[in-house]
């Protein structure tokens, strides 16, 4: 028998879709909804400027994981912009302490069934270029833009334990670069045993000028600035590392303990 109803089917998104719509997806046994809920045309002026010249912007975006066969992880080097000639300016491969924040997940990180994850990619684009669309595309066949020419003024969450910027350790523009370390400052919370925001940040103490790192004391202890061994080069998190070496640096400019002849974070 032949049925004579109507074949049903789903719409695939908009080719551009607007600020703050979610596009879904399922690829992989992997269901996602994403959107782009805000866009800063000049992002960070007060960070250093990217390598390569030019200025930061920077997108919100929003990613959430409705069902996954495995671990699903995010991170910025799925995002995009483009330019009204269609140049496109990928995440950038740095990150710094100026950017805004919330911060959408630089290095992979596991987002579970169920959750969501929501933060600022920030992108290296240059003088001149008018950006036009955010672009999200974690792999060859799934892709998915926003049109931001409109996009109203972004509205950053500011920090809950405000830190001066010359008592934040700075991130170097390449591994192989040795990362300078800020001056002392005269006054501030950075130094050993105050409370601190980001466990295995690295800061200076202002009463010593030594390096410092902030770790995760226990629930009745949370983030508190403690004193390190010093801080040698920059590498990469499950590199080999010789013990005796002791604690290093990311590139992203967290500290790493060598453990067991592999680098990982601290406690």
């Amino acid at each position: 028998m032949t049925s004579t109803a109507p074949a049903t089917t789903t719409p695939a998104p908009p080719a551009v879709q607007e600020l703050g719509s979610e596009a879904a997806f399922t690829t992989d046994g992997f269901t996602l909804r994403v959107a782009v809920q805000g866009f800063d045309p000049a992002a960070a002026p007060d960070a250093p400027a990217p390598p390569s010249g030019g200025h930061w912007t920077a997108a919100e975006v929003r990613t959430c994981v409705d069902a996954a066969p495995s671990q699903a992880t995010v991170n910025w080097s799925t995002w995009s912009v483009q330019d009204t000639t269609d140049g496109r300016y990928p995440a950038s491969d740095l990150t710094y302490n100026q950017f805004p924040v919330p911060e959408y997940p630089f290095g992979s990180e596991p987002v579970n069934v169920g959750e969501c994850v929501r933060g600022w990619v920030v992108f290296p684009v240059a003088d001149g270029a008018v950006i036009n669309r955010v672009r999200y595309a974690p792999n060859e066949s799934v892709t998915a833009t926003w049109n931001v020419a409109d996009a109203p003024p972004p509205v950053y969450v500011p920090s809950t334990t405000p830190v001066a910027p010359e008592l934040t350790a700075v991130v170097e523009e390449t591994a192989e670069a040795p990362i300078e370390q800020p001056a002392p400052a005269s006054g501030g919370a950075a130094a050993v045993g105050q409370p601190c925001s980001s466990p295995s940040s690295i800061g200076v103490d202002v009463n010593t000028g030594d390096n410092i790192v902030c770790v995760f004391m226990g629930s009745g202890g949370g983030n508190v600035w403690v004193q390190t061994a010093p801080i040698v080069g920059v590498n990469n998190v499950g590199a080999p590392c010789n013990d005796a070496d002791n604690v290093s640096r990311t590139p992203e400019g967290k500290a790493i303990m060598c453990v067991q002849g592999e680098w990982m974070y601290g406690p």
